[in-house]
């Protein structure tokens, strides 16, 4: 098993296992299997309270230093204070719970708890890995160490080794943790990864437990990859919005995560739900106050949707009530080649939604997009008054148009935006165009070259922290 050849290459550098002996329990113990539970628990108890005095320990005892000191410089190191004192008392609690005996069949669980102490200190990881190694040899059903092995993996980079603890844990049985964080390192990049298999393992993470709010949020991520990657469904966008929904409703925990805030609101922005998305942003932002990400992108959407909408509202006058300078471009040519059993018709003649037996043609006022150019908007004139903003995704970055050129949109899907959000609003009508292939620019279909595919905007999941103390 490729998990289990993960644990025993990490075992192999644990070199004497006699400083282990306490944590796995004299062999001249109690009989096999008596007293396990009440010593497992005391060894918990140990772990809790060593815990407990982490989160007590001031960060620095002085940090102003000495007043009568001329430097103004501390006297002692107080960051390096911190670590030898938490350290101190991680060895007092490690030889307490060597005194504890546990049978050989507690002595995986016991090693658990081990590790756990010595995970707060930074500098003990390799001991911490070494004993979660030994641990899961000891007692291959341990999902508790084959998740935290994993974890350990994920942070230091190795995300196959990550991936084959994950399974490890999985192979044992149904976890929903388990199958949450392996959907999770698939999507990050884990041999053997796909949005397929990443939506799979999310899937099997929520049956395991559905009021777990966590793996609904992982679902929604997993149907947003699915999304971006698979053709752009708009069934997957409308899962992802559900399972993030339903991370909200289950778990109160989950709906003050910024990370669904923020994703939810990069797939409401390609939807063009762009006042839902404005929210999200600014939800995320409130909930992380020390993050720029979310308040950089909500201020750069709100700067598009207003030059978009200042743009178009700078519309020339319909023809007869201006005379036309010699720099404004003629009527739009008949396009070439023709599109066959298409009318063509102005803006006021289109109905909201698509148009199948009709062709918007104008020419092009300006472009206005937003950061990454998704989309990449132009401002339309149908030579009747009307303009429209048209917004075309998975264009290639070195394609555009030009100020003149005129343009036909088959069987256009027209939408009335109405957004508002903090007191303004934003109104205007617009024609999404799914690919530049689909227009007519000049009377001439762009090239292949033209197309790019929109990249995934989700924001990666870092590598999971630390689990709480028992």
């Amino acid at each position: 098993m490729a998990a289990a050849a993960a644990a025993e290459g990490t075992e192999a550098e644990a070199g004497a296992e006699g400083s282990e002996a306490g944590a796995e329990g004299s062999e001249a113990g109690a009989e096999e299997g008596d007293g396990d539970e009440e010593a497992l628990k005391r060894l918990e108890e140990l772990v809790t309270e060593l815990h407990r005095f982490r989160d007590r320990l001031p960060l620095t005892s002085d940090p102003k230093g000495d007043p009568n000191d001329p430097k103004g410089e501390p006297k002692s190191d107080t960051k390096g204070d911190h670590e030898a004192t938490l350290e101190q008392e991680m060895e007092k609690t490690l030889r307490l719970m060597e005194e504890v005996h546990v049978s050989q069949q507690g002595r995986g669980r016991a090693l658990v708890l081990r590790a756990e102490a010595l995970g707060v200190c930074p500098t003990a990881a390799p001991q911490v890995e070494q004993t979660l190694s030994r641990a899961v040899k000891l007692d291959p059903g341990l999902a508790s160490a084959w998740i935290r092995l994993g974890e350990l993996k994920w942070g230091q980079g190795d995300l196959e080794g990550a991936r084959a603890c994950f399974m490890g844990a999985l192979a044992h049985g149904a976890e929903p943790r388990a199958h949450r964080l392996l959907s999770v390192v698939l999507r990050a990049g884990g041999a053997g990864g796909g949005p397929a298999r990443e939506l799979a393992q999310a899937e099997a993470a929520v049956r395991c437990d559905p009021r777990d709010g966590a793996s609904w949020y992982v679902l929604g991520n997993a149907y947003v990859s699915l999304f971006f990657a698979g053709g752009q469904s708009p069934e997957a966008a409308r899962r992802a919005l559900g399972a993030y929904a339903q991370a909200e409703r289950v778990d109160p925990e989950a709906a003050n995560n910024p990370d669904l805030h923020l994703n939810r609101a990069t797939l409401l922005q390609y939807e063009e739900r762009f006042g839902a998305a404005l929210e999200g942003l600014s939800r995320a932002a409130a909930l992380a106050p020390g993050w720029a990400e979310p308040r950089r992108r909500h201020a750069h959407l709100l700067d598009f949707l207003s030059r978009l909408c200042a743009a178009l509202a700078n519309r020339p006058p319909p023809r007869g009530k201006r005379r036309r300078s010699r720099a404004e471009p003629a009527e739009p040519p008949p396009c070439s080649p023709p599109l066959p059993a298409l009318s063509p018709a102005p803006l006021s003649e289109l109905r909201p939604g698509p148009n199948p037996r009709r062709a918007l043609i104008g020419r092009v006022l300006f472009t206005c997009s937003p950061e990454g150019r998704v989309p990449y908007a132009v401002g339309l004139a149908d030579g009747a008054g009307g303009v429209a903003a048209l917004t075309v995704y998975n264009a290639a970055p070195d394609w555009g148009v030009a100020v003149g050129d005129a343009v036909a949109v088959p069987r256009p899907c027209l939408k009335h935006h109405v957004h508002q959000h903090h007191g303004q609003t934003f109104s205007f009508a617009g024609v999404r165009v799914p690919s530049p292939l689909s227009l007519v620019i000049n009377g001439r279909r762009p090239p292949g070259s033209a197309l790019a595919p929109a990249r995934l905007l989700l924001r990666a999941d870092p590598a999971p922290a630390p689990p709480p103390a028992p």
